[in-house]
């Protein structure tokens, strides 16, 4: 495989693009706003994000055209935010995607019925689970950037496009695992980002590192119970595509999530954090989205709870943090 088409103009799709331009593959990359795509096109430049970064434009062209991107390739990788996804999806015409391969790095549950991205795909475009597959962490844009050691995952229960993805994302500085759990891993990459909006609420309220280690102790518990209660074969909950994914979000000064969720501690509004923050952070929808799926399952999780009742009830955060210290061990 030597082509694929990006989806998405952010921090992650541009490290996603490095990647594979570092590997010389050749990306047909979607962004909406024309001055980036010139900037990419001429500079090597994602002027928006990580903008210390020069691409390789020997293998790259950047389009505002979505119909040419998708054509250009028989693989299609989608980052962007899942709050966005539908409305992208409704742009794209089923036959633009027959016969390709989908590849998606969306980290939050998508539609009115708390689909996973995949899932998604699967009823939108009545694209096969085997044509699919999902690339997720440990791993934050910023560091893949200045090419730190970094570890991915890429899932798909289609062994043959295993094998094909793992070169293109393969490299010096970045190892890849290949799995078949994309259900679970999926579900675990949302559930880090909610994790990582508490733990940064956390901070905001000057709670310390040992409420903080207990309080991410509870939150692999509660993956634990999320994972059985959705019937997901026996997860290796201890491997970094679960467990690894969720300590960085939840330790890491990169992580948005983190940040945002320290602004509502701080004493920010939703509205305002919103406003504050140049970059969409996936835990605030991810919240209502598991909220909505842990009670139609009959689970009890107070951390997820605690995020859902503050961003979306409204609830004082630092009184909703003295309720979770009791329904925590």
């Amino acid at each position: 495989m030597t082509e694929i088409s990006v989806i998405g103009g952010g921090s992650w799709a541009t490290a996603l693009v490095k990647i594979l331009t570092e590997n010389k593959v050749r990306v047909s990359w979607y962004l909406r706003r024309q001055l980036q795509v010139e900037a990419i096109n001429e500079e090597g430049i994602n002027p928006d994000y990580l903008d210390f970064v020069k691409l390789d434009t020997r293998y790259l062209e950047a389009s505002t055209d979505l119909q040419h991107v998708l054509r250009q390739t028989s693989t299609a990788l989608f980052v962007v935010p899942s709050a966005h996804f539908p409305a992208l999806c409704e742009e794209i015409r089923p036959e633009w995607l027959r016969g390709k391969s989908v590849l998606t790095s969306i980290k939050g549950t998508v539609g009115k019925e708390n689909n996973l991205p995949s899932a998604y795909v699967s009823q939108k475009f009545a694209i096969e689970e085997m044509q699919q597959a999902i690339l997720a962490g440990p791993c934050h844009a910023e560091e893949i950037a200045m090419g730190k050691k970094t570890y991915m995952t890429i899932c798909s229960p289609n062994d043959r496009l295993l094998q094909l993805l793992e070169p293109c994302f393969s490299n010096r500085y970045v190892h890849v695992n290949l799995d078949h759990d994309i259900c679970g891993i999926e579900y675990a990459a949302i559930f880090k980002n909610v994790i990582g909006l508490v733990c940064g609420m956390a901070k905001g309220l000057n709670y310390g590192d040992n409420f903080l280690a207990v309080l991410v102790s509870n939150a692999i518990h509660e993956l634990q119970i999320l994972l059985e209660g959705l019937y997901v074969p026996k997860a290796q909950i201890g491997r970094s595509s679960y467990l690894g994914d969720l300590l960085v979000t939840a330790y890491s000064p990169h992580s948005r999530n983190r940040t945002f969720g320290e602004l509502i501690g701080r004493g920010y509004s939703v509205e305002q954090t919103q406003t504050l923050m140049s970059m969409v952070a996936e835990g605030y929808a991810a919240t209502q989205g598991l909220f909505q799926t842990a009670k139609e399952l009959g689970l009890n999780l107070p951390i997820v709870n605690t995020a859902y009742r503050v961003l979306y009830n409204h609830m004082p955060v630092a009184a909703e943090f003295k309720l979770l210290e009791r329904n925590i061990t």
